[in-house]
């Protein structure tokens, strides 16, 4: 009995990363379907860039027109992203650079290339982390 509990708790421990994982992913996509602003069960290219720039107004604390690193940090993985868009290499991330940046998500999302994630795109996401 012991030891199946041992067992048990070994491979809780070595799944738990891959859990954790699988539900970030599952909980980023949800939060990227939150940019379906019209409620038609998709997102356009448009509704994520209009996100986006939701995004950099909210994190731009001081309203100066750039992302600072402290001002990223406080943004979480999505802000963090942002980093690379720093084409000029100041350090920070003005709103052109933030927009100019690729959509890796909404990209990765878009199986068909047609600038809208469909329900159907998402649900065979979803499907992937186990989720649908």
């Amino acid at each position: 009995m012991r030891l199946s509990a041992v067992l048990a708790l070994s491979v809780l421990a070595f799944a738990s990363p891959a859990w954790a994982q699988q539900q970030q992913r599952g909980q980023a996509l949800e939060q990227f379907m939150q940019l379906d602003t019209d409620g038609n069960g998709s997102v356009s290219r448009a509704e994520a860039e209009r996100g986006r720039a939701a995004m950099f107004a909210r994190l731009d604390a001081n309203r100066d027109g750039a992302l600072s690193e402290a001002e990223r940090a406080s943004g979480g993985r999505s802000a963090q992203a942002l980093s690379r868009a720093d084409s000029n290499g100041d350090g920070a991330i003005s709103r052109a650079e933030a927009m100019a940046a690729p959509y890796r998500m909404f990209d990765r999302l878009d199986g068909n290339d047609d600038n809208t994630v469909s329900e159907a795109e998402l649900n065979a996401v979803r499907a992937q982390l186990g989720g649908g």
